[in-house]
């Protein structure tokens, strides 16, 4: 992992260009429209926001004020006769596959006559060690103000494919019923698997791949104020294979496991939740609650493979402090577990990296049920205007706690695992938040470079 701390440098950079620049935070806030309620899949990549929030990325406002990440982003803009081009940077990293780096160009595209933006073109180019080189094609296309269609391609050279159409509207027949609608063939070789429970042997990772190949549909209904019922229904093809990192392969360490896992297996399951939804943004939230309660169910009599249930309750709150939005106090809690027949192990509850306990990797504990408590203190340092964003400078020291167990009788305090760190963030509003996270613990220590908030 000789290039970790390269990358690591490259983000601190950007984190650190945006303080040069500070001013007094704005106490103001405003409520955006949001899209679908979706409950967090695990090792499923965010879909975009708004058409509004999109077209933001491609407009060229008034020119930014001095300071070094200003003077960086405007120097390598790009005017065209559509809008600004920016090749923006990306790095990432993570336990299980090291760093990645590259570049994304965004492009918009422009009705002739009304010079109104009708598409967004946003095409990448990055290299990770053990996927080599990745291809990725994004397509933001707007027939009116509030619909939109996403279509995204992406192959590297090893392992991983992604072929993805997704629609949303988010207001049928003038009802205020949002839809949203996916269809993806999708092959990811982030994950690990280290056998089952909370005492299982971080020696024993083995990687693999996990195929998924369907369509899932998410309708929200309104009820009362902040109030809705949230529909998710999916029906996917899952299989495991040969992983992209060479040694410590799934069918070596776990054989028995791997011969359940790589034959295909059909998920049709059925999701119903209440969910109260009070926060100030969907995606950058400084102050309210989210706090929802589901069902998810599979039956062999609709065409899945397998019969069980899978509960979940999970609470997601922001307290600011004097309304000031300098420091933010986020907590998130979630309760979930499964109750029906044995299930292949990428279809169980997993807690890792990615999935509430930041000092490890994906995949590192898998059982019939997890429990997973995070607290973070999010504290604004400096906000520096950059075109009509707000760039927001923010460390936030955290902890997170979590468990897996085989049923919710067998949950034992003894058995929760500790993970303190910190986190350097640089939040480009209305909707990018640049991480740099640090955790460690009994799993050792991890760094994290990704885009979004943990929750």
């Amino acid at each position: 992992m000789s290039r970790r701390p390269a990358a690591l440098a490259l983000a601190l950079l950007f984190l650190l260009g945006a303080a040069a620049h500070a001013q007094a935070p704005a106490k103001k806030k405003r409520r955006l429209p949001k899209p679908p309620i979706k409950a967090k899949e695990e090792l499923v990549k965010p879909e975009p926001k708004t058409k509004e929030d999109i077209i933001k990325t491609v407009e060229r406002p008034a020119p930014p004020k001095e300071g070094l990440l200003g003077r960086v982003l405007n120097a390598i803009t790009i005017d065209t006769p559509n809008g600004p081009l920016i090749p923006f940077p990306v790095v990432d990293s993570s336990k299980d596959l090291g760093p990645s780096f590259g570049v994304m160009p965004v492009v918009a595209i422009r009705k002739k006559g009304t010079g109104e933006i009708k598409s967004v073109l946003v095409p990448s180019v990055n290299y990770n060690e053990n996927l080599r080189t990745t291809l990725t094609y994004r397509h933001y296309i707007f027939p009116d103000d509030k619909r939109y269609f996403i279509l995204r391609a992406s192959r590297s050279e090893r392992v991983e494919r992604e072929l993805m159409a997704y629609y949303y509207t988010p207001d049928v027949f003038a009802s205020g019923f949002r839809l949203s609608v996916e269809a993806k063939h999708w092959v990811t070789g982030k994950p690990s698997f280290y056998g089952y429970g909370i005492n299982s042997n971080r020696g024993d990772k083995a990687n693999y791949s996990l195929q998924m190949t369907g369509e899932e549909i998410i309708a929200d209904l309104p009820l009362i104020k902040h109030l809705f019922f949230n529909f998710n229904h999916s029906y996917f093809d899952k299989r495991v294979g040969v992983g992209p990192v060479s040694s410590g392969q799934l069918n070596a360490l776990f054989p028995a496991e791997y011969a359940v896992a790589s034959r295909l297996s059909t998920f049709h399951t059925n999701r119903f939740s209440l969910v109260y939804d009070d926060t100030d943004h969907p995606f950058l939230p400084k102050v309210g609650t989210y706090a929802s309660a589901s069902v998810l169910y599979s039956n062999r009599k609709l065409g899945s493979d397998y019969e069980y249930r899978t509960y979940a309750l999970q609470v997601k709150h922001y307290y600011n402090y004097k309304e000031e939005s300098r420091y933010v106090t986020a907590a998130h809690y979630l309760l979930q577990f499964q109750r029906g027949e044995t299930l292949p192990f990428h279809a169980l509850p997993q807690l890792g990296e990615s999935t509430g306990l930041r000092m490890t990797g994906d995949g590192r504990f898998t059982d019939r049920g997890k429990f997973v408590f995070t607290l973070e203190e999010r504290i604004t340092l400096s906000k520096t205007p950059f075109y009509k964003f707000i760039s927001e400078t923010e460390i936030a020291p955290f902890l997170d706690i979590g468990t897996v167990f085989p049923k919710v009788s067998a949950f034992r305090a003894r058995d929760l695992k500790y993970g303190p760190g910190i986190s350097a963030r640089l939040v480009i509003r209305p909707q990018l938040v640049a991480t740099v996270d640090f955790a460690y613990g009994s799993e050792g220590t991890n760094a994290i470079i990704r885009i979004g908030y943990p929750f």
